[in-house]
């Protein structure tokens, strides 16, 4: 799958989840690449590009317990109870090297997932992994 198809089936499926869930559960994503001296980002949804480069690497570190970046399987996907703020609150491995970092600036993980709606919309999240499972991002070179 290329990167403007992923963007569209991204947006749909996080759009499906804040109807479910009756609230934003995301208000910014990125799709960045694991390169050899740092990361790439892809592509970027939100409202603050330029603060979201400058603290990127600041703000990953929130996704330190659960993302593997040395063994990424296309399927990994993991939540952080450390992101708040601009700290990443989840990730999602969709191509090789490839990740979609999902964040709620305006609540943590605990949060979000405290909304009693959370659990059956979760089938959204689970939707968008399956996506990528089956077809995932490729890079043009």
């Amino acid at each position: 799958m290329n990167i403007t198809t992923a963007t569209k089936r991204i947006n749909q499926s996080l759009s499906d989840l804040e109807q479910a869930i009756g609230e934003p559960v995301f208000d910014e994503w990125a799709m960045a690449s694991k390169v050899s001296n740092g990361w790439k980002i892809l592509h970027y949804h939100g409202t603050r590009l330029d603060e979201f480069k400058t603290e990127f690497n600041e703000d990953i570190a929130a996704l330190h317990e659960t993302l593997d970046i040395d063994n990424p399987l296309i399927g990994d996907f993991a939540f952080s109870h450390e992101g708040h703020g601009t700290g990443f609150d989840a990730h999602m491995c969709v191509g090789e090297r490839i990740f979609i970092l999902f964040n709620n600036t305006q609540k943590n993980t605990s949060e979000i997932t405290s909304n009693p709606k959370w659990k059956q919309s979760q089938i959204h999240f689970a939707t968008l992994l399956d996506i990528f499972i089956s077809d995932a991002v490729e890079q043009s070179s």
